[in-house]
């Protein structure tokens, strides 16, 4: 007797190890009704969309908070609208069957139409190959800028306490301030500033100032302009890195001809797909012959009014 509660209290106590186990590998995010929502699940879920997004949930938590609260929400209206029989309405039933055989149809083309398509990696090498100048690079340059702003319809006086202000920071420029920190401190242009006025990269006839795409060319590594007016104002602008016009190595492009390649033959398999199960489904679309006899005929008639 002592031996059989003794293995009860055993069981009992695995039992119990287990679910804490569970617990701490699958835990609960949430809980409405009986509906339980789990970390699994909510991976799962989020599987099915592009890497982009998923990578934006897994690295921000209070976006991956939002979205079991959404996902909760949902289904709480969805049990509410259960208990008063709205799912079994004719017309809600017949909008689900469309929304099924949307999901099934585009889950298929991309889990079993097109699984598994790859790319050999010579026709990868005979794209490039064959499309070398695809990849040619033309000349860009990284810089950062100061911008004093000033409109381009201000008054001389307003231009000229500009542009004292825009001198007073190529002083300190030269007394060996450092240009990403005082960027920060002083630039007028919002977006680089917080960045230490780094821009993006620039190629040629790529900028809306011509001005200032002009001095930021006539740049060499490492140096600073003198003030560059715009219609945005003045500008001090540095050369950080100068790329000059090349040919991407294969290297460089394999990724970009992948896609491309893997892509085309997804689109190719689709349509060959859909041909064979339109055919072997007999589908026939009401209208769609007497429309074509109709374009014919007139086409027919124009010929013969000629």
């Amino acid at each position: 007797m002592r031996t059989r509660s003794l293995l009860t209290a055993l069981i009992l106590m695995m039992c119990t190890v287990a679910s804490v186990c569970a617990e701490e590998t699958n835990p609960v995010l949430g809980k409405v009704g009986d509906f339980v929502l789990r970390e699994a699940d909510l991976d799962r879920i989020l599987a099915s969309q592009p890497a982009a997004v998923q990578k934006r949930f897994q690295e921000d938590p209070q976006q991956r908070s939002n979205l079991v609260r959404e996902i909760l929400i949902k289904k709480a209206i969805v049990i509410r609208a259960r208990k008063e029989g709205f799912d079994r309405k004719p017309e809600i039933k017949e909008q689900l069957s469309y929304v099924f055989d949307n999901f099934i149809s585009q889950e298929y083309l991309v889990k079993v139409v097109t699984a598994g398509v790859t790319v050999a990696e010579e026709d990868l090498k005979k794209y490039y190959q064959e499309h070398e100048k695809e990849f040619q690079l033309p000349e860009q340059v990284k810089v950062r800028h100061i911008l004093i702003a000033v409109q381009k319809e201000a008054k001389p006086e307003e231009k000229d306490k500009a542009r004292a202000r825009a001198e007073a920071v190529l002083q300190r420029l030269s007394k060996g301030e450092d240009f990403a920190k005082l960027a920060a401190e002083v630039s007028e242009d919002q977006i680089s500033s917080s960045k230490g006025g780094e821009l993006a990269p620039i190629t040629p006839g790529k900028t809306n100032s011509e001005e200032f795409e002009k001095a930021a060319f006539a740049l060499k590594t490492g140096e600073t302009s003198a003030l560059v007016l715009t219609s945005y104002g003045f500008h001090i602008i540095k050369m950080d890195e100068r790329q000059e016009k090349r040919t991407a190595p294969f290297q460089e492009a394999r990724e970009y001809i992948y896609n491309k390649l893997k892509t085309e033959t997804e689109q190719r398999k689709v349509q060959e797909f859909i041909e064979q199960a339109v055919k072997e489904a007999g589908m026939d679309v009401s209208g769609e012959k007497n429309a074509e006899d109709k374009g014919l005929s007139t086409g027919t008639a124009g010929e013969t009014k000629k």
